[in-house]
């Protein structure tokens, strides 16, 4: 572990530069927060029905954050909520068309029309919590499958509260279908929707087909009418506008939206506004404010708009102007709760990732001059959350990205960003379209156009609904369950409401650990509990996943999902191509620790009983503190490059990867895949698992995605990498997925690697550090997040968070501003290693 050097040289936070008055101004605007008398925080929107339901719990299910504010925001949006005027006939329609009639009317008929001073985009209030539609009997059913005494909300709780995890059909982290609208124009996608309803029989007209493409259409025509208010109001502005120059843009934005998204854009500047409408509907539709709704490969498809327009006359720089307006624009999502927080409401992730350079048809590298450009207005903008950028590495890359990636990083403090790694997320993404049976949609031929959303999860474009957050399932549990013949090893507690539960039994009886002769018997046990935990997840996931196919339509979304309109369903009931829902794995390295540990302490070296060992754990290793420290530093780790340690990792992998690919989901027929994320639950859930075999005490944070276990990894980060590399299957010229390149996970591994800046305050060893990113691509996972920190700043900037404010750090495939992220999460970052040397 690196000592801090801060107190020989003071590293700056990363501050913005060479930016125009205009993007100043927005930018300091932005960042005013409360103090502004603009913003665009949630407006609420009713039928009046009485019985109405405005705000969509199961949303949430995955933030446990948000469990004891849970019937708070149920009651206080229908309170807030301002009443819709409705038409005569709308309780005779169809759910999907009430709810699409709705959001459009909100939309383009209640939400102001505004433009803030020197912007190049129309686009401003979109955060709403409208009206799901529903009526009496749909609310009074789909609440009783929710808040009943056997709905999911208790549920979740308690599933979360015992420690297994969270389980829950939460919105976004999916990439729209935004090529398309870049093609033809929502006018092509209303045309093909218009083609498909009168292909329909009769009685299919007046079935849930018809009503899902109708709905659709009255969506597909939301853009056209709201592009229309901003014509407008723009043309109104340039009326008093008494500057010559921003009259002209004024002009050129109304221009703009007389086109687009209505119909292709001709232009870079037409084709950003396209983009952005498009998007920001995308969060109105789903009443959530960006989570993981990510724009791709977006200097790809935006190329030929800048092509065009750099061969007739556009400034380069110009460009650059107007996608910086679009940077500000992504960041309002965060308005959405800018009353709630110590940050104005800018909190974690919202996660609309962007994605740069990359892999192509042939292996080929498709860098061009748009991903310079991004890279500028990146490097430019930065220190600010949205929209994330992610960097595709491979083998091919070339020299100048690689070394601009390296300067990026190198003076990154507080602005780190994603990298991923094509060969083993291809991979991945080869070994689900086998297993899943998808080999139509991912093949060889178009792997090459995955792209990650939300943090770092990898999906295909425009097809894809993998639901990449939505389970996230505690492996340590399986352990826990072993140790206590299927029960836990202390009784469970209600955090909120005090009460004591007795023990149960919740899984299955493996039999008493103390009478396992052999480690093989314990490892036997533990396959039948990873089976049992990966069933409940699944089970407990199941109880949203059906409320909101039964009752919560996205028409609008699901014009941007290919497999929507051609099966006439709505994306939430299951209708993308690609349909599959996400089992993410935590505490990863903590459970292969302390598998480990038991076998290392019990059988290899009959250090202690298993009598002793369960003893000491349900103590919180109390008065066993030697036994303690043979767990910590005798037994062996993973993260080490130790082949006796990651045996052991690449037994825990494939097993409960197999596991995960074994389930669908009843209600939608969704196939379970997996991937490594832990969110922010490592920390939190570490308050709630009891004591581990690793030595890891009740209340200190678990480990984190594929990271090894905080401390661990002391042989520095190439041991660390390889490791990472062997768990998700290393490399096989004969068995690889893509190439010799073998991944168990997917939907990605978030790794993420802390190093102190002095690391790279030369050339030479930024050369070192180009040479591990080579390295990583062959020996290493499918994500990199790299944080430049030091440990003084960070624990000075606990202490004077004002001075602070716009610090950015990687917690685990999100950015997160440091001051917001709360002490315990702080705590774990500082903790993090900083190596030395490479």
């Amino acid at each position: 572990m690196a000592t801090s050097l801060a107190s020989k040289t003071r590293f700056e936070i990363k501050q913005p530069k060479e930016l125009s008055p205009r993007i100043q101004w927005l930018r300091d605007y932005y960042f005013a927060g409360v103090e502004r008398p603009w913003n665009n925080e949630f407006k609420a929107w009713t039928t009046g029905a009485p019985w109405d339901v405005v705000f969509n719990e199961a949303d949430f299910y995955i933030v446990p954050e948000m469990y004891a504010f849970m019937q708070t925001f149920c009651s206080s949006f229908p309170q807030a909520a301002r009443p819709v005027a409705l038409p005569p006939e709308f309780w005779k329609w169809r759910l999907p068309e009430r709810r699409a009639w709705f959001v459009r009317e909100v939309m383009v008929h209640y939400m102001p029309v505004e433009i803030l001073p020197g912007d190049l985009l129309c686009g401003a209030r979109f955060n709403i919590q409208a009206s799901r539609c529903l009526d009496k009997g749909q609310a009074r059913k789909r609440n009783s499958r929710l808040s009943g005494p056997k709905g999911a909300r208790k549920a979740v709780k308690r599933f979360h509260d015992t420690g297994y995890g969270n389980a829950g059909a939460t919105s976004g982290h999916l990439i729209p279908d935004y090529a398309s609208v870049l093609t033809k124009g929502f006018k092509g996608i209303y045309d093909d929707l218009k083609a498909r309803y009168e292909a329909l029989g009769r009685l299919e007209k007046y079935g849930p087909k018809g009503a899902q493409l109708r709905a659709m259409m009255i969506a597909a025509t939301m853009p056209r009418d709201l592009a229309k208010k901003f014509v407008g109001h723009a043309l109104e502005l340039a009326k008093g506008e008494k500057g010559q120059a921003r009259r002209a843009e004024l002009m050129k934005m109304a221009q703009n939206c007389s086109s687009v998204p209505w119909l292709a854009p001709k232009d870079f500047w037409e084709a950003v506004q396209a983009l952005w409408m498009t998007h920001m509907l995308v969060l109105s539709d789903e009443n959530y404010p960006g989570p993981g709704v990510s724009f791709g490969r977006i200097d790809q498809y935006l190329l030929p708009f800048w092509e065009h327009s750099l061969a007739h006359g556009m400034d380069r720089e110009w460009g650059k102007e107007i996608l910086k307006c679009f940077w500000i624009h992504c960041n309002t999502a965060y308005d959405a709760m800018i009353r709630t927080g110590g940050n104005q409401g800018i909190t974690a992730g919202f996660g609309q990732l962007i994605t740069l350079s990359g892999m192509g048809p042939g292996g080929r590298d498709t860098t061009n001059d748009l991903t310079w450009a991004f890279l500028e207005v990146i490097d430019e903008m930065t220190p600010i959350l949205e929209p994330k950028p992610n960097v595709r590495l491979h083998a091919n890359t070339p020299e100048p990205l690689l070394d601009k990636v390296v300067d990026m990083i190198a003076n990154s403090q507080g602005a780190p960003f994603l990298l991923n790694f094509d060969e083993r997320a291809m991979a991945g993404m080869l070994r689900e379209a086998k297993m899943a049976g998808l080999e139509e949609f991912i093949n060889e031929s178009n792997v090459h156009d995955y792209a990650p959303v939300g943090c770092m999860e990898n999906t295909m474009a425009g097809n894809d609904r993998s639901g990449t957050v939505d389970m996230n399932l505690n492996l340590l549990k399986a352990v826990e369950l072993v140790l206590g013949s299927g029960r836990a090893l202390a009784p469970y507690k209600d955090p909120i409401m005090g009460k004591v539960y007795p023990l149960v039994q919740e899984g299955p009886n493996t039999g008493d650990p103390r009478t396992f002769a052999k480690w093989e018997q314990f490892w036997k046990a533990f396959e039948i509990q990873m089976r049992f935990i990966v069933k409940k997840c699944v089970e407990i996931y199941e109880m949203s996943e059906s409320v909101r196919k039964d009752f919560h339509p996205t028409p609008y979304l699901s014009c941007l999902v290919k497999g929507c309109a051609q099966k006439a369903q709505d994306v939430t009931q299951g209708a993308a191509q690609i349909s599959l829902v996400t089992l993410e794995a935590v505490t990863y390295a903590t459970t292969v620790d302390s598998l480990l540990a038991v076998k290392h302490l019990v059988y290899d070296t009959q250090a202690c009983t298993m009598d002793e060992l369960i003893t000491a754990l349900k103590n919180n290793w109390d008065g066993h503190e030697v036994l303690q420290a043979r767990a910590k530093f005798k037994a062996p780790k993973y993260g080490r490059d130790d082949d006796e340690a990651d045996a052991m990792a690449i037994a825990v992998m494939e097993l409960w990867t197999g596991e995960a690919w074994k389930h669908t989901v009843p209600s939608t027929k969704r196939r379970v895949r997996p991937g490594m994320l832990s969110w922010n639950y490592w920390v939190g859930d570490g308050y709630i698992l009891p004591a581990s075999p690793d030595g890891r005490p009740k209340g200190q944070f678990l480990s984190n995605a594929i990271c090894p276990v905080n401390g661990m990894d002391t042989k520095g980060p190439t041991a660390n990498t390889n490791s990472v590399g062997k768990a998700l299957g290393g490399f096989s010229a004969k068995k690889g997925d893509y190439k010799g390149f073998c991944n168990s996970l997917p939907n990605g591994a978030s790794h993420t690697i802390t190093f102190n800046p002095a690391l790279l305050a030369d050339p030479e060893h930024r050369a070192k550090f180009t040479a591990y990113l080579k390295s990583y691509a062959q020996s290493g996972g499918t994500a990199l997040q790299v944080n430049m920190l030091d440990a003084d700043m960070l624990k000075d900037a606990q202490k004077n968070p004002t001075d602070y404010r716009h610090l950015l750090v990687r917690v685990t495939g999100y950015n997160a501003y440091f001051t917001s992220i709360g002490k315990e999460l702080q705590d774990e970052v500082i903790a993090r290693i900083s190596h030395s040397r490479i």
